[in-house]
């Protein structure tokens, strides 16, 4: 078994012995890092995917669930979340604030994925 797979089934042990001990509201976080402009800790939420099209917009989302527990980051312990999105095939990279994103018009999904316009993003190319 290499590193990256022991690391992945120490993350398994981990989930369950949180569950034994009875805690439900956990969460597992892409990145966090402190801002060396602000001194402010922020999360940061990776995705790598397709961008899609429904009219009159380019898309992008993030699971409802994933977005509640960031949520309580944010009002518990003051840490925002960015949602970084590097679109497949191109060089493409998206960026913005889940704070900001929830200010805006977003979209529920009935698999309960929140979609936002991707215009509410800041473009980067790599």
């Amino acid at each position: 078994m290499g590193i990256k797979e022991e690391g992945i089934a120490a993350e398994k042990i981990a989930r369950l012995w949180l569950i034994q001990k009875g805690i439900i509201n956990y969460q597992q976080l892409d990145w966090i890092f402190k801002s060396p402009k602000n001194n402010k800790y922020y999360c940061i939420e990776s995705k790598s995917r397709e961008l899609f099209k429904l009219p009159p917009f380019w898309r992008t989302g993030l699971d409802i669930k994933q977005l509640e527990l960031r949520r309580h980051l944010l009002e518990d312990l003051k840490i925002d979340t960015i949602l970084l999105v590097f679109e497949k095939n191109t060089k493409n990279i998206f960026w913005q604030f889940l704070s900001y994103l929830e200010k805006g018009s977003y979209i529920d999904t009935k698999n309960k994925i929140r979609i936002y316009n991707i215009n509410n993003f800041i473009k980067e190319f790599n």
